[in-house]
């Protein structure tokens, strides 16, 4: 996949190769321009050398016509000078470069300069012995001459030919230096054509690349705050429902702990029916005997049913307490069960031993009135009995039979008791663990106010987010657009990105009061 940067680095490495390019014939260039430079100065090196060798020939030649004039030993003395340079310059003009391919030429200037050395020495020797004019007829002049005008024509020569080198080296560093000036302008006009049509391309590519990004970001943003939008108001509402269900957790922990108030005094109630149901029991088992007794002692018959009376008016009060814990266990039932389907699904336990709390409390209470029935009949006889001892045979038989069902009546009731007893202590246990529940519930509720404040901040750093995506599209939009569309995306850096209205989310209704019985 052709990428931005891929288009860059092929950009910079045309233009990268033909920078090297350039370089590469600049260096060779140079390169030649060292060699012909190198070459320009050995040529000069050697005819500076040249040069003075045969300045330093012609001043031994001076000195020898001065001394073959005048015969002053000093002349012999510059002879020597000259001599002696004349060998130096020899040595060193064999290690130039310049001469060092013309060993041949070099050889015969060297020998022609020899010879001509020899000849200065035999003049010299023959004027000693000479006259001028005797040295001046003799054939030795024209030899001297004839070598000198040689060897000035081979020097010429040489000269000459150095000279053709010379032009020569100076003829390729011209061409050098028009290939250095043509390579150069034609690499930078290479150059500099390959990188503005790579920058044309560039910026079609990059305008492309960053208005088709722009255009998706702009769009993501807007989706982004739309969606943060719709997670803002989801997180009020479950906020606003977290609250109200909070509340009523609150009312269900208080019906609780009321409904565990209520189990217990309906223990202790339970348990004073309890006693209450075993004296009746034991007060019915004495009338028994009293009547067993009373068929043995007419004569206490009286004094029995007087006893009997008594008994049988602390039994109503028994029973009266009886009749009223009924009473108020079947109102508790009533108040539990409404509790109950007020707490729903979570009640559904409660409600049924509820129920048969109700359903007990009514039992006790008609077996109660039935034992009332029974003690006023009770009551009636004994007082028939008082009034007329006459009929005791018959009442205490009657009596008997009426005391042992008030007796099994008594047991029956402290039985009923006591599964009440173990009733209003399994509610107790009920209410106990739904009031842990409850509070569990309610820490529950707590952590998920906690998250959904969270994610309302959340939301909130998302719209802000997608705010900031919005103005960065529009900013990049407006990188990659013309200059009226940058004016304008200036003047309305809003305009770019629609913002969605956030949904109206319905206020929690408070909790509605549950109704309690007191």
């Amino acid at each position: 996949m052709k990428t931005f940067g891929h288009s860059l680095a092929l950009g910079f490495l045309l233009a990268a190769a033909v920078l090297c390019g350039v370089g590469a014939v600049a260096m060779r260039s140079a390169y030649l321009m060292e060699s012909a430079a190198a070459g320009v100065t050995q040529s000069h090196q050697g005819l500076r050398i040249l040069a003075e060798l045969l300045n330093d020939v012609a001043e031994a030649e001076a000195a020898q016509r001065g001394f073959m004039l005048t015969k002053d030993p000093g002349y012999l003395t510059a002879l020597d000078k000259s001599t002696a340079e004349v060998n130096a310059d020899m040595a060193e003009i064999r290690v130039t470069p310049a001469w060092r391919a013309r060993a041949v030429d070099l050889d015969n200037t060297e020998k022609d300069i020899s010879a001509l050395l020899v000849l200065f020495r035999e003049r010299i020797a023959d004027r000693q012995t000479m006259t001028l004019e005797e040295v001046t007829r003799s054939p030795k002049v024209n030899q001297v001459r004839q070598r000198m005008e040689r060897l000035r024509a081979r020097f010429n020569d040489m000269e000459q030919d150095e000279v053709r080198h010379l032009e020569a080296r100076s003829a390729e560093m011209g061409d050098t230096t028009r290939t250095i000036k043509a390579v150069g302008l034609g690499g930078t006009a290479l150059g500099l054509l390959i990188v503005a049509v790579t920058g044309l391309l560039l910026q079609r590519l990059l305008t492309q690349m960053v208005g088709a990004s722009a255009v998706d970001v702009a769009d993501r943003s807007r989706e982004l705050e739309a969606s943060s939008l719709r997670q803002a108001a989801a997180t009020k509402q479950t906020s606003s429902a977290a609250i109200e269900l909070t509340a009523t957790m609150h009312e269900v922990q208080a019906a609780a702990n009321q409904i565990a108030q209520r189990s217990t005094e309906v223990e202790e109630m339970a348990s004073a029916s309890t006693r209450a149901a075993n004296a009746g029991s034991h007060a019915m088992a004495r009338a028994r005997e009293a009547t067993v007794g009373l068929s043995q002692q007419i004569d206490m018959v009286v004094t029995q049913m007087t006893t009997l009376g008594k008994e049988v008016q602390g039994a109503s009060t028994v029973l009266g307490a009886i009749e009223e814990l009924a009473e108020r266990t079947n109102i508790l039932a009533i108040n539990a069960t409404i509790e109950a389907y007020a707490a729903g699904d979570a009640g559904e336990r409660f409600r049924a031993v509820a129920d048969e709390i109700r359903r007990l409390a009514e039992k006790v209470r008609a077996d109660a009135v039935d034992i009332r029935r029974q003690l006023d009949s009770i009551r009636n006889v004994s007082n028939a009995t008082i009034m007329s001892t006459e009929a005791g045979v018959k009442a205490v038989a009657a009596n008997s039979s009426l005391f042992s069902e008030a007796e099994a009546m008594f047991t029956l009731i402290s039985e009923r008791v006591a599964a009440s007893d173990i009733a209003s202590k399994e509610i107790k246990m009920a209410t106990h663990q739904q009031s842990s529940a409850g509070r569990q519930l309610e820490v529950a509720l707590t952590d998920v106010g906690r998250a959904t404040a969270d994610a309302e901040q959340v939301a909130q750093s998302n719209l802000e987010t997608a705010a900031a995506l919005s103005r960065t599209a529009l900013r990049l939009s407006a990188f990659v657009a013309s200059p009226t569309q940058w004016s304008a995306a200036r003047s309305d850096p809003d305009g770019a990105t629609k913002r969605a209205k956030p949904e109206k989310s319905t206020k929690p209704t408070k909790p509605t009061k549950r109704a309690r019985a007191t």
